[in-house]
């Protein structure tokens, strides 16, 4: 069985352009063989109490390990969470703006992307974050608060769909952007 590309799991890699033994982080490596993926976006207008949701479609045979997935918010109170085996009616639209960190490589991602989907059942709660009010006192303006969905490296079930959910509980209209970065091994 093959795992990343045409070399043997248990082999060491040799780089394809230097001749060098490999002595990179995965994630490095995983970006230069091409296997690493990043969207970002910037979204206006999220309503107060008003909710945003993203899908994260994973499909059989696919093992994405999440690197980063960063949102930014115009101002706090935001709440965020990340969902399981969620189950759709409808997708959403899909997320096209999909991009290889090796911009020398053509792979492009098994996992994808949908915004406003349809949701039938959340699924199972595995993560949660909080982006905490800003701009409460008087004579204070709002500031802008990150909140990050994952800390530490997430490895996602193959055929299984992820929902994540932003809650905008500010007390007004908000801007916000994410950044996700992830990595896929499968077996190719």
């Amino acid at each position: 069985m093959s795992i990343i590309g045409d070399k043997d799991q248990d082999q060491a890699q040799v780089d394809d352009l230097t001749p060098s033994l490999v002595t990179l982080s995965e994630e490095h490596w995983m970006s230069h063989k091409g296997f690493m993926y990043a969207i970002t976006g910037k979204e206006t207008g999220l309503l107060n109490a008003g909710v945003e949701e993203f899908i994260i479609s994973v499909p059989a045979n696919s093992y994405p390990h999440i690197q980063r997935l960063t949102l930014g918010f115009g101002r706090g109170d935001v709440d965020v969470e990340t969902y399981e085996g969620t189950i759709t009616s409808a997708d959403g639209t899909e997320m096209t703006n999909v991009q290889n960190t090796n911009r020398n490589s053509i792979n492009t991602p098994d996992t994808t992307l949908y915004s406003g989907p349809t949701i039938t059942d959340d699924g199972t709660l595995i993560h949660s974050a909080w982006a905490p009010p800003t701009a409460t006192g008087t004579g204070q303006s709002a500031n802008g608060a990150t909140g990050s969905v994952t800390g530490e490296e997430w490895v996602l079930k193959p055929n299984t769909k992820y929902l994540v959910r932003i809650t905008n509980n500010s007390g007004a209209t908000i801007d916000w952007t994410y950044a996700f970065l992830w990595y896929e091994i499968g077996i190719y």
